[in-house]
């Protein structure tokens, strides 16, 4: 082979690696810019720049502290109660099938205390008050259902929209609403008509409230069941009687309404307060054989009564192996809508104020 043609050869062959080294170095240098910008947009770095040559925008998410706790997970939310029409409305939480069974109470008997084995029941009255919705957060934290015993106008007007809102969401959170009369009088001192407009105050208040009548009420005081057979406690038991009721009192009074009256200059210390009624609950069950079945009363117009009495009570009464559920419950009423004598819809839009 020639000299000349030798150098043509080796001429095309460097023209030739050098395309081939473009070509790689080109490849090399797309695979790197789409490597890079992959990332990026994976740490949240953009490469979208406007503005002639401003910088990137960096919208990384904050990096926890070493050693910070992890953030605890959201709380699944509670389970949906949907409910039971009952007469054409909602009762709601329970869902139920089949007819109501015919009551274990009878109306205008007195129970004392607990029947259901295994079964004790917190009950509440002269409420709602300002702290009745933080009760409602402890049962609802603790899954305990309670009984309240309800005032029309007492600490407060029933149609007042914090108290309607309070009976609404025990009312809604499965809790039962019974009656304790519309102004907390002594029944004893009443004639039949005037007890009668005491119950149906609360009726009224109730149907336009939440659409039902209860079946359970609690005399203010007690009154008219301390003395079987006197013609007081005849009069208020034959009137209750004729109007629907069960009477349902207590075996085990807390004394919080005794003891801590809210007036400043006589209110014990906290610890002294809690030793007083813890006495008073624990007396009465030390009293009684072991798994004896108790109904005990409080007051949510007591602040300690909700901030310290229901938790150590709930602990306390769990700790001895009972069944904490509602009055009606624990006497055997254990169907809902044996808790009511009427179910309606609920009215618009119900009055605004309480009359004498």
């Amino acid at each position: 082979m020639s000299l000349e043609k030798k150098k043509g050869m080796q001429t095309k062959n460097k023209v030739l690696i050098s395309a081939i080294s473009l070509v790689v170095i080109a490849g090399v240098a797309v695979g790197v810019y789409f490597g890079i910008r992959s990332r990026n947009n994976a740490s949240g770095i953009s490469g979208n720049v406007t503005g002639g040559n401003a910088p990137p925008v960096i919208t990384t998410a904050p990096v926890r502290p070493s050693g910070a706790p992890t953030p605890s997970p959201t709380p699944a939310p509670p389970p949906l109660h949907n409910g039971t029409m009952v007469n054409g409305t909602l009762l709601p939480y329970y869902t139920l099938t089949g007819p109501a069974p015919a009551p274990a109470t009878t109306a205008g008997r007195v129970y004392t205390n607990c029947v259901v084995p295994g079964t004790y029941s917190i009950s509440y009255d002269d409420g709602p008050s300002t702290y009745t919705n933080q009760l409602l957060d402890i049962l609802d934290r603790e899954q305990v259902k309670a009984t309240f015993f309800v005032n029309g106008n007492n600490n407060g007007c029933i149609y007042d929209p914090t108290v309607r809102a309070a009976i609404r969401r025990a009312y809604n959170s499965g809790h039962q609403i019974a009656s304790h009369t519309w102004s907390h009088v002594a029944l004893t001192t009443q004639t039949p008509a005037q007890i009668t407009t005491q119950m149906r105050r609360v009726e009224q208040a109730l149907l336009e409230l939440i659409g039902v009548v209860p079946r359970y009420m609690r005399p203010p005081y007690g009154d008219g069941t301390f003395a079987p057979g006197s013609a007081n406690d005849v009069k208020v038991q034959t009137t209750l009687t004729g109007l629907g009721y069960v009477i349902a009192t207590w075996d085990i009074a807390t004394g919080d309404a005794d003891i801590d009256d809210n007036n400043t200059p006589h209110r014990l210390s906290d610890a002294e307060l809690a030793r007083l009624e813890q006495a008073n609950v624990t007396n009465v069950v030390n009293a009684h054989p072991k798994g004896a079945n108790h109904m005990q009363l409080m007051h949510d117009t007591y602040e300690r009564t909700v901030t310290q009495l229901t938790p150590w009570s709930i602990t306390y009464v769990k700790g001895l192996g009972y069944k904490l559920v509602t009055v009606a419950e624990c006497l055997g009423d254990t169907d809902p809508r044996n808790w009511y004598q009427t179910f309606q819809a609920p009215v618009a839009n119900p009055p605004t104020a309480c009359t004498p």
